[in-house]
């Protein structure tokens, strides 16, 4: 299975607690917008639009909203919650719109999930007017205090392979597309958990209990083990904080 595939089917599957597990995407799709400040009346395409947490603010100051997403699963929830926007099924890297439809793109979490991204941004300097934007957010890796569970997650599950895409790489590639040079901030979104159970629910919106009914069963008994004592621990030495980090990245095509 392609890496496009593998998301494609990971985020059909997730469409239904997209923004529950995934937290910090409506804050962050408010920030994007925001430092894009689109007046009322802009053609506004959001690509990976997932369950909407851009698009929906798009709406709300009165753009002409176009969503698209790989992921029939959200494209199905996304128009069904929200008739007054076009949403469609399409590829970043494929996108069916004729040369110059918008006046403002966005991208709230897509660049880091795609195996090619400067196919995509080339995608979006292509449907936009002259002088129009792009606006994308970047998902940062926090690990800070929610190493011990990164490295027990790696140890049974494995990790993920390739670098992660960096602000300065993603900054370099929208040059190499044609976009003026980028302007980016870096936005935090901590949220704060109870107690053990709070973050194994959290885990379990993702999956994890699936995950460990396909490893042996002493593994899977160890597992829960090591995460308790190392939640407790957390909990104990200062409490139990989800830390997530993204840069907003915004540029215009000259």
């Amino acid at each position: 299975m392609t890496s496009t595939e593998q998301h494609r089917r990971k985020y059909d599957a997730l469409a239904e607690r997209y923004e529950e597990i995934y937290f910090y995407v409506a804050d962050l799709g408010r920030e994007l917008v925001s430092r894009a400040a689109p007046p009322p009346g802009t053609r506004l395409l959001d690509v990976g639009a997932g369950r909407g947490a851009v698009a929906r603010v798009g709406l709300a100051r009165g753009c002409t909203v176009t969503a698209v997403d790989a992921s029939a699963g959200m494209v199905a929830r996304l128009a069904a919650d929200h008739r007054d926007m076009l949403v469609l099924q399409q590829d970043a890297g494929a996108l069916r719109f004729p040369d110059g439809s918008f006046d403002l793109v966005t991208a709230g979490f897509l660049v880091q999930v795609l195996a090619e991204p400067e196919m995509a941004l080339a995608e979006f300097h292509r449907v936009l007017v002259p002088d129009g934007m792009v606006a994308l957010s970047l998902e940062r890796q926090v690990v800070g205090r929610l190493g011990w569970l990164h490295d027990l997650n790696r140890e049974y599950f494995g990790g993920g392979s390739g670098a992660p895409l960096s602000p300065d790489r993603l900054d370099e590639l929208l040059v190499a597309a044609g976009f003026d040079e980028p302007e980016r901030t870096m936005v935090k979104v901590p949220r704060h958990l109870p107690d053990p159970a709070a973050l194994w629910d959290w885990l379990a919106l993702q999956g994890v209990p699936e995950a460990l009914d396909d490893l042996p069963s002493p593994h899977a008994v160890t597992f829960r083990e090591r995460f308790f004592r190392g939640a407790e621990d957390m909990h104990r030495n200062g409490g139990i904080t989800l830390e997530f980090a993204a840069t907003l990245h915004t540029t215009t095509r000259p």
